[in-house]
């Protein structure tokens, strides 16, 4: 669900004040659209470095995808108390929320929703800052197979800890249940829906940096 609040390429307001494009009607139609392409093909990486600014990857994501009907988990303490209000989506705990932002480089420590059987569509979508996304080289491997993947593909992520990767399969061994993941980085977004298998094929214990 997209905010329509602002008009399609409006960049300023009222006062003459510069609007962040992420907040723009048009630049989020954009993105979602390259959202849903990306999580349509997991392990393909998409580069919103155009549209961002000098914004987090994340918070383009959730202003995308967030508005009042939604509800938002921030464990890490990621967002910026002014960003809220933008985002218009209601503040919730972890295990209830339908959107969680987590920092990637530490463990997870809560248990999110993962939808019912008549309604696997409650699940939660994570949404994990990680190091580094990239297609040649990283501290973790993962090899992916399954709906939209074209036999496998592999991609290297840095900057998360395994045990992430180790609750996703488990939170997405029961589909319909499970969860989907949004990694971003710097510049890139990369989907992990339930649907994907998930290996990891190389690896270092503990937190990849």
């Amino acid at each position: 669900m997209l905010k329509q609040d602002i008009q399609p390429g409006l960049d300023q307001d009222i006062l003459g004040a510069h609007i962040n494009a992420i907040w723009l009607a048009d630049t989020q139609q954009t993105l979602f659209n390259s959202l849903m392409q990306t999580l349509a093909r997991p392990g393909n990486l998409s580069n919103w470095s155009e549209w961002i600014e000098y914004n987090p990857v994340y918070l383009a994501v959730l202003a995308t995808l967030l508005d009042s009907e939604v509800s938002l988990a921030d464990p890490d303490h990621l967002l910026a108390q002014a960003d809220w209000p933008l985002l218009q989506a209601q503040k919730a705990a972890a295990e209830q929320a339908n959107y969680i932002l987590c920092d990637a480089t530490k463990a997870p420590n809560f248990y999110p929703s993962l939808g019912t059987l008549s309604s696997p569509d409650f699940a939660a979508t994570l949404i994990l800052q990680v190091t580094n996304l990239s297609a040649e080289q990283g501290k973790v491997c993962l090899k992916l197979t399954g709906p939209g993947v074209n036999g496998t593909t592999q991609v290297y992520v840095s900057g998360i800890d395994q045990a992430w990767l180790e609750q996703r399969n488990e939170w997405c061994s029961a589909f319909p249940l499970g969860i989907d993941c949004i990694l971003v980085d710097d510049t890139h977004i990369m989907g992990l829906p339930r649907t994907t298998k998930l290996e990891i094929e190389q690896t270092k214990m503990g937190v990849q940096n």
